[in-house]
C-alpha cells in the first residue's frame, strides 16, 4: 500500500452554546485542521488537530508545503518511521509547537488507515481493559457564569448522571474563586467529585495559599494553577499540598512528562494526544505514568472519541473529560454519554472524521 494524495482543510466551526470562558480565553468558535490521506488501495485515513484561537493556518502550511510532499509514495503501515522522517524535516523552524500540531494530524490519519484495514476501532485493536468509560463534565463550570448559574448548571449535570464535575478558576481576586468553589461544593452531594482548573494564571505563592484553602473544601484536584514550564515550582507545590495537582494540557513532549513525574511534580497526568505528536507518544506517557502508579485523565475538549478509546485500553485512565457538548455532531458517528459513561464506538477506524457538511460549510479559504 502506498500514499497517493494528501488534502488539507482549514475550518472555523462556531459553537452553538453560550461562549466558553476560562481565565485566558473567551471562545465562540474552534479552528480545525483536517487531513485526508489517500492510498492506492482505495482506503483513506482522516486526521485532525484543533485550537481555541486563530493560528491553524500555520499548521496547514506545514502540512501542504512540507509533510504532504514527503508522504507521497510512503507505506502508511510504516507509521512510526514516517512520523520520525517528517519530524526531522523541520530543523530550522522547530520540532515542537505548530510543527507537532501538524505532525499529530498526520499520525492520526496513518492510524486511521491501519485500523480500517484491520476492520477494528482503536480500543479493540489495542486490547480493551474496560467496556465503558466514565465521563466527568466541565460544561457547567465556566468562569463567566455567576455563582447562581454555577450551582444551577452543576445540579443539572448531576441530574443527568454525572458524578464528577469541574469548574474554572482564575478571577482577578482568588477570594472570589474560593467563595464560588465553597458555594458549589456545598450545593453538590458529598459523593460528587468537584475538580477546579486555573488555566495557568496563578504564581507559586498564590497556588500554595489558595491550594491550602481549597483542601478544606474536599476538592478532588487542582488543575494547571501555574504556567507549565516551571517544573520546580510545580514540584514544590505538589510536595507542599495534600491536594492532588493535575497538569498536562499544555505539556507537549513525553520527555517533559518524564521530568514532571520523576520530580514528583504531578499527581494527575493530563496527557492529550493532540498536544503530543499523536497516539504513539500518548501511549508512551500513559505507560510511564503507570510505572509510577499515577492516573492519566486526558485533557479533552473536542477529541473525546479519540481519548475514550485510549482510556478503554489503558488500566490507569479512570475517566475522560466531557465538554463542548454542542460540537458533538460535527463528527461522523458522534460519541454518546449515557448515565455518566461514554459509549465506545464500534465502526472500524479512528472515528475522527468531520462530517461532509462541516467540511463544506465551515472551510476557510
Amino acid at each position: 500500500m502506498k500514499i497517493t494524495n494528501v488534502e488539507t482543510f482549514l475550518l472555523d466551526v462556531p459553537l452553538r452554546q453560550k461562549a466558553i470562558t476560562d481565565s485566558q480565553t473567551r471562545l465562540e468558535s474552534v479552528e480545525f485542521i483536517a487531513l485526508r490521506v489517500d492510498t492506492d488501495e482505495g482506503i483513506s485515513g482522516w486526521g485532525f488537530n484543533w485550537n481555541y484561537t486563530r493560528g491553524m493556518r500555520a499548521a496547514k502550511a506545514i502540512l501542504d508545503d512540507n509533510y504532504a510532499p514527503n508522504l507521497i509514495g510512503e507505506d502508511p503501515f510504516n507509521r512510526k518511521n514516517v512520523v520520525k522522517k517528517l519530524h526531522f524535516t523541520n530543523h530550522f523552524i522547530g520540532q515542537v509547537g505548530v510543527t507537532r500540531v501538524a505532525l499529530c494530524a498526520v499520525e492520526l490519519a496513518l492510524w486511521d488507515i491501519q485500523l480500517k484495514c484491520a476492520g477494528m476501532p482503536l480500543w479493540k485493536y489495542l486490547g480493551a481493559c474496560k467496556d465503558k468509560v466514565k465521563a466527568y463534565n466541565t460544561d457547567g463550570g465556566w468562569l463567566a457564569s455567576t455563582q447562581d448559574e454555577l450551582i444551577r448548571d452543576m445540579a443539572a449535570l448531576v441530574d443527568r448522571g454525572f458524578d464528577a464535575v469541574k469548574m474554572k478558576l482564575g478571577r482577578p481576586d482568588p477570594r472570589e474563586d474560593y467563595e464560588r468553589v465553597k458555594a458549589v461544593r456545598k450545593s453538590l452531594p458529598d459523593q460528587v467529585k468537584l475538580m477546579v482548573d486555573v488555566n495557568t494564571v496563578w504564581d507559586l505563592k498564590t497556588s500554595v495559599v489558595w491550594g491550602r484553602k481549597l483542601e478544606e473544601l474536599d476538592v478532588y484536584w487542582l488543575e494547571e494553577p501555574m504556567p507549565p514550564f516551571d517544573k520546580r515550582a510545580y514540584a514544590e507545590l505538589a510536595h507542599t499540598l495534600d491536594l492532588p495537582i493535575a497538569v498536562g494540557e499544555t505539556i507537549y513532549t513525553k520527555y517533559d512528562f518524564r521530568d514532571y513525574i520523576e520530580m514528583g511534580a504531578v499527581d494527575i497526568v493530563q496527557a492529550d494526544v493532540t498536544k503530543l505528536s499523536g497516539i504513539d507518544e500518548w501511549l508512551d506517557v500513559a505507560a510511564m505514568a503507570r510505572c509510577y502508579n499515577l492516573e492519566v485523565i486526558p485533557h479533552t475538549n473536542v477529541q473525546q472519541k479519540l481519548h475514550i478509546q485510549l482510556a478503554a485500553a489503558s488500566p490507569n485512565v479512570p475517566m475522560v473529560e466531557f465538554c463542548y457538548e454542542s460540537l458533538l455532531d460535527i463528527w461522523e458517528d458522534p460519541i454518546k454519554v449515557v448515565d455518566g459513561y461514554y459509549i465506545l464506538p464500534e465502526e472500524p477506524g479512528l472515528g475522527c472524521k468531520l462530517t461532509d457538511k462541516v467540511l463544506e460549510n465551515h472551510r476557510v479559504e
